[in-house]
């Protein structure tokens, strides 16, 4: 029940607290302050959540519930992705970057899944492959686009090379269709545009000498423009929920840099084919069967990102739907081999992005335009009381969420994925109505190429159309409303982050060049 998992956790946290517990992890005794300090700050930002939604419905402006009632649904839904983000983080596990000394030798089969990528790219990892510094490994170039060149280039290298007679469900049956036919007691999955250190399999192998270990995922780490404009390091994710989610046993496959046990994948008949991308699913199917993962902190792959809008839109939608598709319909909630914290840790997946597809529009784009223009507001009270009770819970959830992720987190990373709303909104209808059949998958390009401006401007519209808007209210608002200094304040100040939150996916999906040389 949650209830034991929660008097667990209150009882862990007051022997930390206390510094009474037994410190037996690796990093965990040295962490305590920082860990503790994070914890305490986002035990108050839930304090004052609390308080900030109890005074907006004691307050609430009940002539206008037809705005009221999605605003505070919103802000509920903030809330419950708070708690959510506030109990996956909690509490981090970290390895030593040594990696575990292996006392016996694993055959490893090492796949490269290809579908089309440009031979140029395909070979620096083929060539970073036959390098890597392992005397036990097998390198098997899986060829899902039926080239005679990509066989002439393995056959350079002294590689094998498998092709299947039917290109069937993506990725993940290119995997399974190789699985069937090789042995190896391990088997490494690289992409096709991921450069792999010669050490990588000695980095991760000995941690299958733990009996349960499922797979081992190590972070990505990318080629990346200067400043990473399209924020595809994604940092938070591998430098933060990662670890994470290795302390309640949910660290997730990636689908590449990642080596799974054989025994593991047949206890559920390989690779997942149900979702679009293989990883995530097989990820949850393993957990559920009882088997472990573990997390690396180091890359030990470099690759390829989007680097423009088509692909960059691309890749975030079929994530999107891939985990959204996955909370409709195979809700981790009703997996009852998972501990609830296992729940809650898949869970937040396609929550995430339902609140910012969703919720945020409401909450931040529509609410302040629609005051703006009619001169009401949701409460029954004067816009400065309104702010007084927000600022705490604002504050101390900025702060919270920079201690929990490690510094991480920040306006930028926050304005990437807000950016990506209209992304998130079509995905959510898209998984709504794929309960059995699965959306149309294409790989992303991993050659940035200079689309048409119309291209470029079809995913720019809902940001443009928002704008348009909020820059109307705004003028509007200021023409209009003489005797209000507040109302008039908190509205233009809410959508001028609107501005700023979208401004710069418009610049860099129409003009690139302008942050990508």
């Amino acid at each position: 029940m949650p209830f034991q998992y929660i008097k667990k956790a209150v009882g862990n946290w007051i022997d930390d607290l206390r510094g009474r517990q037994k410190y037996r992890r690796y990093g965990e005794k040295e962490n305590r302050i920082k860990r503790l300090t994070s914890q305490i700050v986002a035990l108050l930002g839930m304090l004052s959540a609390i308080f900030y939604l109890f005074f907006c419905f004691y307050y609430a402006n009940w002539e206008v519930w037809y705005v009221f009632i999605p605003f505070i649904i919103a802000d509920i839904s903030f809330f419950i992705l708070y708690l959510l983000t506030m109990s996956n983080l909690w509490l981090k596990r970290y390895h030593n970057p040594q990696g575990l000394v292996r006392e016996e030798h694993f055959m490893v089969d090492v796949f490269i899944p290809v579908y089309n990528e440009p031979l140029d790219i395909v070979e620096e990892t083929i060539a970073a492959a036959a390098k890597l510094d392992y005397d036990y490994k097998t390198v098997y170039v899986l060829d899902d686009g039926d080239r005679d060149a990509l066989k002439t280039l393995t056959e350079k290298y002294g590689l094998n090379y498998i092709r299947r007679p039917e290109h069937k469900n993506s990725k993940a049956g290119n995997l399974n269709y190789a699985f069937a036919r090789t042995n190896g007691e391990m088997i490494l999955a690289i992409d096709a545009d991921q450069v792999a250190k010669p050490e990588l399999i000695k980095k991760i192998v000995g941690y299958f000498r733990i009996p349960r270990i499922a797979f081992v995922q190590t972070p990505q780490s990318f080629k990346l423009p200067k400043g990473d404009p399209w924020g595809n390091a994604d940092k938070v994710f591998y430098h933060a929920i990662q670890s994470s989610k290795d302390y309640d046993n949910s660290a997730i496959s990636c689908g590449t840099g990642v080596m799974y046990r054989r025994k593991a994948l047949e206890s559920v008949n390989g690779f997942s084919e149900w979702n679009v991308v293989e990883d995530l699913h097989t990820s949850l199917r393993l957990h559920d069967k009882g088997w472990h993962s573990i997390y690396y902190p180091l890359p030990l792959t470099i690759g390829t990102a989007p680097q423009e809008v088509v692909s960059q839109i691309k890749q975030r939608w079929h994530w999107a739907v891939d985990s959204m598709r996955m909370l409709f319909w195979d809700c981790p909630l009703t997996h009852k081999n998972l501990s609830w914290p296992q729940r809650l840790q898949y869970f937040h997946f396609g929550y995430y992005y339902l609140v910012i597809g969703i919720f945020i529009p409401i909450a931040i784009f529509f609410v302040p335009q629609w005051a703006l223009f009619t001169h009401k507001f949701i409460l029954t009270i004067p816009p400065i009381m309104y702010i007084l009770a927000r600022l705490p819970y604002l504050i101390l959830e900025i702060i919270a969420g920079k201690l929990l992720t490690d510094q991480t987190v920040g306006f930028k990373s926050n304005r990437a994925q807000v950016a990506l709303f209209a992304v998130y909104f079509n995905a959510f209808f898209v998984a709504l109505k794929s309960k059995k059949t699965l959306p149309e998958y294409t790989v992303t390009r991993k050659v940035a190429r200079e689309d048409s401006f119309y291209v470029r401007l079809k995913p720019c519209l809902p940001h443009l159309i928002v704008i348009s808007i909020s820059i109307t209210a705004m003028v509007y608002g200021i023409m209009t409303i003489k005797d209000d200094f507040w109302f008039l304040f908190i509205n233009i100040l809410v959508s001028a982050f609107c501005l700023l939150y979208l401004s710069k996916f418009i610049v860099l999906s129409l003009w690139p060049k302008v942050f990508i040389k």
